[in-house]
């Protein structure tokens, strides 16, 4: 963790990792486990590289666990924001059984191009409860509900084949993503799949 963060902060992170290391007899791994219907949630922050989000180890960790390490990161990363080695909390996938989170810190290049490099990530086993208390609730229906049946992580075609030819079709600065403009709502995609279905305002115009 990043010297700028407390030692509340860095003593739940750590508390995390230990609670996990004793639970990993029900399996630690340095890659995804190759789960059938696995979502990654794709990065909303522009120009900014996640490196190592699904190669660095796992540790399996209870619900309270979870919520506070993503406090006490949290509480760090508003302190020490800009900074070199702050730290971050992502939503990074999940599948019927788990939630994936990953705390990765900030590590600036020579380069344009930003990034955070995975330290830890994190699973919770699923349920409604801790969608609700780590804040995911919304993103998980997205991916298995849909809005007007248009779910999250489709592709243009999936998309299109559901809520008919759009009005329009508008790129954005990002590499990959676009607004599909419907007459009432808009389709955000992020690297090519699904992010977001939004009332028309909320899109580019």
């Amino acid at each position: 963790m990043s010297r700028f963060g407390s030692s509340v902060a860095v003593l739940a992170l750590k508390t995390a990792i230990a609670v996990g290391g004793i639970l990993c007899a029900a399996g630690c791994a340095p890659q995804t486990s190759g789960r059938v219907n696995r979502h990654v949630v794709p990065s909303s922050l522009a120009h900014v590289a996640l490196e190592d989000f699904d190669v660095v180890s796992f540790v399996d960790v209870d619900l309270h666990t979870a919520v506070q390490t993503r406090a006490a990161v949290e509480s760090e990363f508003s302190s020490a924001y800009g900074h070199a080695g702050h730290p971050r909390w992502f939503f990074h996938s999940f599948d019927g059984s788990n939630l994936d989170f990953v705390v990765a810190r900030f590590e600036p290049t020579s380069a344009q191009r930003s990034r955070y490099v995975a330290q830890q990530r994190l699973r919770v086993k699923r349920s409604r409860a801790a969608e609700r208390a780590l804040g995911v609730a919304d993103v998980v229906r997205d991916y298995e509900v849909g809005t007007r049946g248009v779910k999250a992580g489709m592709s243009r075609r999936e998309a299109t084949a559901v809520a008919g030819r759009p009005q329009s079709w508008i790129p954005r600065s990002e590499k990959g993503s676009f607004d599909l403009l419907y007459p009432t709502f808009c389709v955000r995609f992020t690297g090519g799949k699904v992010a977001h279905v939004w009332r028309r305002d909320q899109c580019s115009f």
